[in-house]
């Protein structure tokens, strides 16, 4: 009697045992269920945020590349009409520069032969003082020219250095945007990843009791029987 009780005391301890490592087991499974649940959540959470970045920014970039080809269409048939007026302008000017050439070569031809009826020494005379005259002009003409060169570079430098200071401006703004998006963005992962673990911890509370209350009910009956087998036991 003593030997087979000892018998039936490790055969319990060893059965109590085996189911002690097996509810182990499955707590650590469930655990891990809910643990790598979260973690495969929140790496789809941020795909999804990554995703819709790309949709938007490609959605954007698309935008603007048919406002582009718009401009590009007007860009080429303005440079059209711009060009078709400016060969009308230069053959205009070439045919009123051939006639003025042809007219003063003329005037040229017919002053020289009448220089040869005159004194050489007054004709000198004569084509020093024109040379003068154009001595001057053409000085008068270079600093004309440098004058408009002058205020022609200062009105682009001015352009330049407005639009250098504007797009310096935007870039800090442009900066400052891709942060505030970053750190939101940042700032919505966490709070979606505290209140997901926040639930998912609870959830595991939750899932604890529902397993220990289907035990419950499962053992509650068992116990019940087992009571009676040892009243019945008793009685006998």
């Amino acid at each position: 009697m003593s030997s087979e009780l000892e018998q039936l005391k490790v055969q319990h301890e060893e059965l109590r045992l085996t189911k002690r490592a097996i509810d182990r087991e499955t707590e650590d499974t469930r655990t891990k269920t809910i643990e790598d649940k979260r973690v495969a959540e929140a790496e789809i959470e941020k795909l999804q945020l990554d995703l819709e970045s790309l949709k938007e920014e490609t959605t954007e970039l698309i935008q603007k590349n048919k406002s582009l080809e718009t401009k590009v269409a007007c860009l080429k048939e303005e440079h059209t009409v711009k060009r078709k007026k400016q060969e009308e302008d230069y053959d205009n000017q070439r045919r009123s520069k051939q006639k003025l050439q042809f007219q003063e070569a003329k005037l040229c031809t017919k002053k020289v032969n009448i220089e040869k009826k005159c004194d050489p020494v007054e004709v000198h005379k004569l084509q020093i003082e024109e040379l003068k005259k154009e001595v001057q002009f053409n000085k008068n003409e270079r600093e004309e020219v440098k004058k408009i060169y002058e205020t022609e570079m200062n009105k682009l430098d001015n352009v330049v250095a407005k639009l250098k200071f504007q797009k310096k401006t935007w870039e800090k703004k442009l900066q400052a945007a891709r942060e505030e998006l970053l750190k939101l963005n940042a700032n919505c992962i966490n709070i979606r990843e505290s209140s997901r673990k926040e639930r998912y911890d609870k959830d595991l509370l939750l899932q604890r009791l529902v397993l220990d209350t289907k035990r419950c009910q499962k053992s509650i009956p068992e116990l019940e029987a087992s009571m009676t087998l040892l009243e019945n036991m008793v009685k006998e």
